[in-house]
């Protein structure tokens, strides 16, 4: 891996290696590092995964980037710190750049998201009743593993996406079915991204496992100590083999950070808004 600045504007095309580009990397509370939404970009193809409602804020005014460029997204829950922006770039589809964007979502999510989360901010228009579909166009996404939890794979040009059920909020230990629909996002088999997760030991080395040639994982991380239940807190992920703190970049962190050193205790490190980690 070669981490490489950001220099005028986010790039969106590369000459074909697989590129990871964190918008920012803080948590729903952060005050800096804007939130975790990530964007992916592997030769003509690019895909924002999660978009929060500083996203399209830091992309025009901190990276100089047009939010209406953005034309394909994976959402991996919904929490406003990660689908918060949807309704504004869909709005500026339907009004601007008078286009849908691209949508890769797992089925069990789309209606979810839908009429629990977007339909009650853009359901209404001079045009009638809007549709999810006059809104976005669906990218397919098809199931590839039921159990021990879902797995989902999809395509976009040469990027090879699955998409993995995740556990995130719950009381109830090891429950998938009570937890809130979430996902984490496996890219071209190499490089793995948790979305917001409960610590989850079992999912990691499953993963591992199965996909041989992870590199690399960027791991969502709890400092502060509050979101028992929620998110993975840095003891726990502290707790795990050193083989796999060594590959792990911590993210969705507070200001809370600063009282850890993640290299000191055998991460990677914690990733950085605004910088291009190139495979």
């Amino acid at each position: 891996m070669k981490i490489t600045p950001f220099e005028k504007k986010i790039n969106l095309t590369n000459k074909g290696q697989l590129s990871l580009f964190f918008i920012g990397t803080g948590s729903a509370f952060a005050k800096s590092n804007f939130q975790t939404n990530l964007l992916v970009v592997k030769g003509e193809s690019h895909v924002l995964i999660d978009c929060g409602n500083l996203c399209p804020y830091a992309l025009e005014h901190k990276y100089n980037t047009k939010s209406s460029d953005i034309r394909n997204m994976i959402l991996t829950h919904p929490h406003a710190d990660h689908i918060g922006g949807v309704e504004e770039m869909v709005l500026v589809g339907k009004y601007v750049t008078k286009a849908p964007i691209n949508l890769i979502i797992p089925k069990p999510f789309k209606k979810k998201l839908w009429n629990e989360s977007l339909r009650g901010g853009i359901q209404y228009s001079e045009n009638g009743k809007m549709k999810f579909e006059d809104y976005f166009s669906e990218i397919k996404c098809e199931r590839i593993q039921k159990k021990p939890f879902e797995i989902y794979h999809s395509v976009l040009g040469d990027l090879d996406i699955k998409i993995f059920r995740t556990r995130h909020v719950t009381s109830i230990e090891n429950s998938y079915r009570n937890s809130q629909q979430s996902y984490g996002v496996l890219l071209d088999e190499k490089v793995l991204f948790t979305g917001d997760t409960q610590f989850n030991e079992f999912q990691l080395r499953y993963l591992l496992s199965k996909y041989k040639d992870i590199e690399y994982i960027f791991h969502d991380c709890d400092v502060s100590g509050y979101s028992a239940g929620v998110h993975a807190s840095y003891d726990q992920l502290c707790s795990l083999s050193p083989d796999i703190r060594a590959k792990m970049y911590l993210c969705h962190y507070n200001e809370a950070v600063n009282s850890i050193d993640a290299l000191i205790d055998g991460f990677a490190g914690l990733a950085k808004p605004g910088v291009y980690y190139n495979f």
